[in-house]
């Protein structure tokens, strides 16, 4: 049975990092019962697959199609796109109110919710999705949309990666690839990846047999030598530092002799 001194001793030392609060027993358990359960991926309807058009509706938004697919859509009817959501609310008092997250159903207080349905037609498109602000997207098209790169130097290189393995997620292949992951130990670049696994590649238990695993043993994107710029990585604060020290009883980097030791409080936190 695997243990977690099976793993890389950078895996190790990560794992060990995002679970200190559960303590080394528990993580070195969460090895042991993950053997033979591989690490679960997106799965769903994708809307199609391959790179996004956005396309303006008739209701003043951007609307995402793949492969010929609406991906915010529930349906295609005879005259567009049929969208669908809900909406709820709280009646107490004079007027409805707001739900949020903190709001509390008591006494005098109703709960009432209503379904809409509506037609969305498409009267142009929009090329370049990343001039596309945040409140002109339709809100449905969830992980589909690409965040926009914030610096040049990531720009050039999630282009590389589309031009050389396409616009997808290089792990789950469900949504478009929109963040540049990359090893937190050398700094190359491994690949790009939707939100989700970005998220939680690292969290990863496996020796193999996962998914997750063969792609942090043999990154797709390390043939390319791209080097991820060091400026652009996230720098936990020292005070989040010394506490998981202080959980775990030891710092497990100090060993490794990392590149950037103590910059990092979970390498699936690049920026986009």
């Amino acid at each position: 049975m695997a243990t977690l001194d099976d793993l890389p001793p950078y895996r190790r030392a990560t794992l060990l990092w995002r679970w200190a609060h559960q303590g080394i027993d528990r993580v070195e358990e969460m090895v042991y019962r993950a053997e033979g359960e591989p690490c679960r991926l997106p799965d769903g309807e994708t809307g199609g697959s391959g790179p996004a058009v956005g396309v303006r509706g008739d209701d003043g938004r951007v609307h995402l199609v793949r492969a010929g697919l609406m991906v915010c859509a529930d349906a295609q009817g005879d005259d567009g796109w049929v969208h669908r959501t809900s909406c709820g609310w709280l009646e107490r008092g004079a007027e409805p109110e707001e739900w949020k997250r903190r709001s509390v159903i008591g006494e005098g207080s109703v709960w009432r919710s209503r379904e809409y349905e509506w037609i969305v037609r498409g009267v142009g498109t929009e090329p370049d999705l990343s001039v596309v602000e945040r409140r002109e997207r339709c809100p449905f098209g969830g992980p589909h949309w690409p965040p926009p790169a914030r610096t040049r130097s990531i720009r050039i290189l999630r282009a590389a990666l589309v031009a050389e393995f396409g616009p997808d997620c290089q792990l789950c292949g469900l949504y478009p690839g929109a963040m540049v992951d990359h090893d937190h130990e050398i700094g190359y670049v491994r690949g790009l990846l939707c939100r989700f696994c970005n998220r939680t590649v690292e969290e990863c238990p496996h020796v193999t047999g996962c998914p997750k695993a063969d792609y942090l043993r043999r990154p797709p994107a390390f043939r390319l030598s791209l080097l991820y710029p060091a400026n652009q990585e996230w720098q936990i604060k020292e005070s989040t530092r010394q506490r998981k020290i202080a959980q775990l009883g030891f710092d497990p980097f100090d060993v490794l002799g990392l590149r950037r030791v103590g910059r990092s409080d979970g390498p699936a936190d690049d920026v986009s």
